[in-house]
């Protein structure tokens, strides 16, 4: 049957996609929304996406004008795995087929309740559908641009040009962990990942908790310049032809002068899982808070254009603002101090200042340590990753479903004390 059809007889709906993010952020009927919702608006004001940012009062014409400007722009700065809608396409046919194959096969199995927006972390994927990577070794590759941005923001003393290199290092570094429509493979409770940095930076990486999934982390930056740390735990869940993926959790950057800087989260989608171009794209909003100087940027994915009817630029396209404001009332609107525009697949600007353009590199090489043994608990000894870079499916499969077999009589005894 057409994928098509069989969501239109499942009848799910683009409202099942908002349901799931409210659900997951606590926000459901009758609660109050969080002051992340009110930043947004004024964010969205202050940013000139909807307001007066980039020039003044201007007619509709010349709204029009500027929406086809920034199209130009975003379109002209664009990576070659960009796609045409908003963020990273899938680079393999045959990669794309595969998956459709085995989610298809999923949804007549599972049929409605697979759909209806509930978390899916409880459902096992067939290994066909996974890559020879765990969670924690995507996690780990995140640190790739962190040598470009962070040892100048280390020796900076101005907490906003600080906060200015934080946000275009995280920017930059999106694309670093996309891309990936292969699902990588759950670690397993105390499953950990020790990892070399190229630029002397370390990290260490341990799945803390089975049920929800939690992984914890420690990148430490070469001559101690930067600690970057924290916890992350996620909810999948699906939509009309989308995968839906909330991250939660606490990252912190922290460097040598005692500045902290709380990383936030923003919220994922995988568009086009059964037909159509399939890509990735960042929703929501980031916030980025260093409160210790009452500083906050905050960037704003895929906003409306300028112009009612006006043409849309891809969803990778963000605009925000770096504000001072009072930690005390977050959802007040803070004092602007730069406006932020970019697409993370193409640039990032502060006041029409280039801070990262796609075409910077490279990327600082990371690996498995060599000057000592890592611990066997790492994920690159798991049985399940090590088959299935040989592509012997089966070993795989069995491997996975030991794993998975395991963890579950585990937990069983964890509850019965």
């Amino acid at each position: 049957m057409d994928p098509a059809q069989e969501f239109k007889d499942l009848g799910i709906t683009d409202d099942e996609e908002k349901e799931f993010y409210e659900k997951e952020e606590g926000i459901g009927a009758g609660k109050k929304k969080s002051w992340l919702h009110s930043v947004h608006k004024g964010v969205m004001k202050r940013s000139g996406s909807i307001g007066n940012f980039f020039g003044g009062t201007k007619t509709s014409n010349g709204l029009a004008e500027e929406d086809s400007a920034i199209v130009q722009k975003v379109m002209s700065n664009r990576s070659p795995v960009a796609s045409e809608n908003g963020g990273v396409r899938i680079q393999d046919p045959v990669q794309a087929t595969m998956v459709r194959s085995v989610l298809s096969l999923m949804l007549r199995q599972a049929g409605r309740q697979l759909l209806k927006g509930q978390n899916m972390m409880n459902v096992s994927f067939p290994i066909e559908c996974c890559q020879p990577k765990s969670i924690l070794e995507i996690a780990a590759m995140q640190g790739g641009y962190f040598n470009k941005f962070l040892p100048s923001a280390a020796a900076s003393k101005d907490p906003a040009e600080r906060l200015r290199l934080v946000v275009s290092c995280f920017v930059a570094s999106m694309t670093l962990t996309s891309g990936n429509f292969l699902k990588p493979l759950n670690p397993v409770l105390g499953e950990t990942l020790q990892v070399d940095y190229e630029d002397g930076a370390k990290a260490y990486l341990e799945q803390t908790c089975h049920h929800p999934p939690v992984s914890s982390f420690l990148l430490e930056g070469p001559g101690a310049l930067y600690r970057y740390y924290g916890y992350t735990t996620f909810a999948i869940g699906f939509g009309m032809n989308k995968m839906l993926l909330k991250n939660r959790g606490l990252r912190v950057l922290e460097f040598a002068d005692g500045g902290k800087i709380d990383i936030g989260f923003p919220d994922d989608r995988w568009g086009n899982v059964f037909w159509g171009e399939m890509h990735h794209e960042t929703l929501g909003d980031w916030v980025f808070t260093d409160e210790q100087n009452k500083l906050r940027a905050t960037i704003s994915f895929a906003p409306p254009p300028k112009a009612k009817g006006g043409k849309s630029p891809p969803s990778d396209y963000f605009v925000g603002c770096l504000e001072r404001f009072d930690p005390s009332e977050p959802e007040k609107e803070g004092t602007r101090m730069s406006g932020i525009e970019g697409s993370w697949v193409g640039f990032c600007e502060f006041d029409s200042k280039r801070t990262w353009h796609h075409s910077d590199g490279p990327i600082v090489a990371h690996g498995t340590p060599r000057d000592r043994a890592v611990l066997p608990s790492d994920s690159t000894h798991r049985g399940d990753r090590n088959a299935l870079l040989r592509k012997d499916y089966k070993t795989a499969q069995s491997e996975k479903t030991r794993l998975e077999n395991q963890q579950r009589a585990e937990r069983k005894l964890r509850e019965a004390g």
